[in-house]
């Protein structure tokens, strides 16, 4: 009877000790994965604390970007609604002013339609403030800025305001690009992306202003001067205002909006297209004018350089 019970409590313990090691090799297998994938178990809200950690990192790298004063221009502070944004061109701006000119009373057809500008609507409702003003606000205000791969911005500028010329503005720029490149006595011609970056980089070198559809992110809003909350970023658009959404309070109240024109092909089309008609060193000075904002916000130029010639 002794022996019967001893091997009884003998498969007993081997039974167990067999399911330990099982659920033990399961856990060890998950954590490899985990490992291997960091991201699968990062939320959003770890995502952006990376994203703000990164940018304070990068800013004391590069002694705050080269900046010493901060660029008030383009931050409109919505004071009903508790948020501070800084605008930069190309990223996201259609959501912004839709929803900020929206909330000021503005009719939706007002800010849909392709003559308004809606920046100088904003600013009619929500005044610039000083920079002592606007870093107190920072202080007390869910601040956020909206980034954008430098490069894909740069192309969007290029396909929308040279190619599309659908204001006279840039009809006129377009022109006046092509003719400083080209010799050929036609007074309309359409420059090529080769054109446009020598601009870019033309324009960047004389100190001449640039247009703030392709100006860097830098001199738009001098991030690293800057307390941001959040920082959005199109690549992960969705889940990035869900985030801010939430921890705003603002459930119901910012709407997605799109009015941009559609892209005549997809954007790794796009890149290998313009960015082959760059030479090594056309590219070097192009990424040169843009390499803070690469840093700052944690994009990499390397998918561009295999079409460079």
């Amino acid at each position: 009877m002794v022996t019967l019970n001893c091997s009884f409590l003998v498969r007993s313990q081997l039974k167990r000790c067999i399911t330990a090691t099982i659920v033990v090799g399961t856990l060890v297998c998950f954590c490899v994965v985990l490992l291997m994938d960091g991201t699968v178990t990062k939320s959003v809200e770890e995502i952006n604390r990376d994203r703000l950690l990164h940018l304070r990192a990068a800013c004391e790298r590069t002694n705050n970007g080269g900046k010493y004063t901060i660029e008030t221009s383009f931050y409109i502070h919505v004071k009903n609604e508790s948020l501070l944004y800084c605008l930069v061109f190309k990223s996201g701006t259609t959501t912004w002013f839709y929803n900020i000119n929206r909330w000021a009373g503005i009719s939706e057809e007002k800010i849909l339609d392709d003559k308004t500008d809606n920046f100088m609507l904003a600013r009619q409702k929500y005044p610039w403030e000083n920079p002592r003003v606007l870093l107190t606000s920072m202080k007390n205000t869910y601040t956020f800025i909206v980034v954008r791969d430098p490069f894909e911005r740069l192309i969007s500028a290029y396909e929308e305001r040279l190619l599309g010329q659908l204001h006279p503005y840039y009809k006129n720029l377009s022109h006046k690009i092509y003719k400083r490149y080209h010799n050929d006595g036609n007074e309309y011609g359409v420059p090529s992306f080769q054109d446009f970056a020598r601009y870019v980089v033309d324009q960047a070198r004389n100190s001449q202003p640039s247009d703030l559809h392709w100006r860097p992110i830098n001199d738009l809003c001098t991030p690293c001067l800057a307390r941001y909350d959040s920082i959005i970023k199109m690549e992960s658009f969705g889940s990035d205002l869900a985030y801010l959404t939430n921890r705003t309070g603002l459930q119901g109240k910012i709407k997605p909006a799109h009015m941009n024109y559609s892209r005549r092909d997809p954007l790794h089309r796009l890149i290998e297209k313009y960015f082959s008609q760059l030479t090594q060193q056309q590219f070097d000075d192009l990424y040169e004018l843009y390499r803070l904002d690469f840093e700052l916000f944690q994009y990499s130029p390397e998918r561009y350089l295999q079409f460079i010639k």
